[in-house]
């Protein structure tokens, strides 16, 4: 067994030759690894085909594990940073729990691979330290600036359109994901082209289970459209000419039906082009194997200066001269916020998303409200506050099973629910269920967030939460939980009792997970 403090001076190139016996018995998905190594230019495309043309995984891993060996150094660190960064797939992590004591002793001299890799000092760990201590010397502009990406695109929307491969769309929520999604589709649309084809879009978080989707039939004309006439033709056509079928699936987190894990493994339509979009923490689930992988990465700072101008005119350059809100507008959905948000006066302009969303609320309460005049508002609130908290706890619920169909409401009260878009659904053979979401997932998770403040013996289970692979997708709550804790809470809710109990729970949580910033 490796331990960290045997292994600090080995060098990739040994570190890979001491467990070559172990790789070739029990690395998996080698497609994977010899993808990541093409892209990084460790192997060209002769020596990839070169080993795929071995008879078997065997045979492939030894011509695999010796080619990087004989590359040295460089090749043999990268090959082992693709092993830690797909671990879940290239290896096999052994069972913590036996039947007996024969079975325990057996697997106990089996070497274990995933604490093999987990020992390995790379250099990022090594010098996570002093690269903490450079970035915290950095002035706060310059580390803010670090978020705006260059103002090149690689790929364009018609570029994924051309494509035949399969396409997987990452990036941060409101980066952007979901929008490209629909120019794909708009510019499928109306494209000049004759031949019979068809292309599906699904909001995975809105795909209900209602009625259950248990067929390819079910997914295509339940959950999207059916058609008016000859569904069973059209059907027909689909599954014998899947090369002419593009599905785009937004917003996937997990496999929800066993209908969309076969379609994503080609078992339906197995020459369909499909189209996913995640946020990165997904991705690993995901895990398709040879689809191309693009990253949605926002507005560029010249980007940014076009559509301020063109929404706010000669006020743009108050925003562009605030860092803050500058930064937040590389992500679209951000930009447009601020615009809407913004207010000539300096002091009222907000500086974080957090803000942002907090004149959401109360804007769209007052504009529900049969035009409250501003300085009733806040007492207009507190009338609204058992409504608010019965949607916030709605919301946290929903999040915490991962969708956005809230479920049933206790609220009834319109002003409240105006949050909401409705989203009805067919029950065979002739009812209609009506179901409730947010208009978008970060708002969600922004109710989420008051109903964790107004209820702190739950803060500390999230937080638990958040360092599990199932529910670490609640981490999106903490940022604004820890602005909203850090913020006059009772300004427009009234909630100030339990705030100095939030206040150190989300101190605690700062120290100890450092993506808390992200959002706030």
């Amino acid at each position: 067994m490796y331990l960290l403090r045997q292994i600090e001076k080995v060098s990739s190139l040994e570190y890979v030759e001491n467990a070559r016996l172990h790789l070739v018995g029990e690395l998996k998905s080698l497609s994977v690894i010899l993808e990541n190594l093409c892209q990084q230019k460790v192997l060209i495309d002769e020596e990839v085909s070169k080993i795929k043309a071995e008879k078997d995984d065997y045979d492939r891993t030894r011509a695999l594990l010796d080619s990087v060996i004989r590359k040295g150094e460089e090749a043999c660190y990268r090959f082992l940073r693709i092993i830690d960064q797909t671990r879940r797939r290239t290896l096999e992590r052994p069972t913590p729990l036996f039947k007996n004591s024969h079975e325990a002793s057996t697997e106990a001299t089996k070497f274990d691979l995933d604490h093999w890799i987990s020992c390995f000092p790379f250099k990022e760990d090594a010098e996570m330290q002093q690269n903490y201590i450079r970035e915290r010397a950095r002035s706060r502009p310059k580390k803010l600036r670090t978020y705006i990406p260059e103002n090149k695109a690689e790929i364009s929307p018609s570029d994924l359109l051309k494509t035949d491969k399969n396409i997987l769309l990452v990036g941060k929520p409101e980066i952007g994901k979901t929008a490209l999604s629909h120019e794909i589709l708009r510019l499928w649309s109306e494209r000049d082209s004759k031949e019979l084809d068809y292309m599906f879009f699904f909001d995975m978080r809105e795909l209900t289970d209602i009625p259950p989707i248990t067929s390819l039939e079910d997914l295509l004309f339940t959950a999207c459209s059916e058609p008016d006439e000859g569904k069973d033709e059209v059907l027909h056509d689909i599954k014998s000419n899947s090369d002419n079928v593009t599905v785009i699936l937004d917003g996937v987190t997990d496999f929800s039906t066993s209908v969309v894990e076969k379609l994503i493994d080609k078992d339906l339509l197995p020459d369909a082009k499909i189209i996913i979009t995640c946020r990165p923490e997904d991705e690993e689930y995901l895990c398709p194997e040879d689809w191309l992988r693009v990253e949605v990465k926002g507005f560029s700072e010249e980007t940014i200066k076009t559509y301020l101008s063109s929404t706010l005119g000669e006020d743009h350059r108050k925003v562009l001269s605030n860092v803050e809100l500058l930064t937040l507008c590389h992500v679209p959905m951000y930009a447009l916020l601020v615009a809407a948000s913004f207010s000539s006066e300096d002091s009222l302009q907000p500086r974080t998303v957090t803000e942002i969303y907090i004149n959401i609320v109360r804007f769209g309460l007052q504009m529900n409200s049969n035009k409250t005049r501003i300085r009733n508002l806040n007492q207009f609130i507190k009338t609204k506050r058992n409504g608010i908290l019965s949607l916030a706890e709605a919301a946290f619920n929903a999040t915490e099973r991962k969708t956005v169909n809230l479920g049933e409401l206790s609220c009834e009260d319109s002003c409240v629910l105006s949050f909401l878009k409705t989203l009805d659904v067919k029950v065979p053979p002739t009812e209609t269920k009506t179901l409730y979401a947010f208009l978008h997932y970060t708002m969600q998770e922004f109710f989420a967030a008051l109903w964790l403040l107004e209820n702190p013996d739950n803060i500390r289970e999230v937080f638990q939460q958040c360092l599990t692979e199932e529910k670490k997708h609640m981490k999106h709550l903490i940022p604004f939980m820890c602005r909203l804790s850090a913020t006059k809470v009772n300004v427009y809710l009234q909630w100030t009792q339990r705030g100095h109990v939030c206040q150190s729970l989300c101190e605690s949580l700062l120290q100890a997970l450092p993506y808390t910033h992200y959002l706030s």
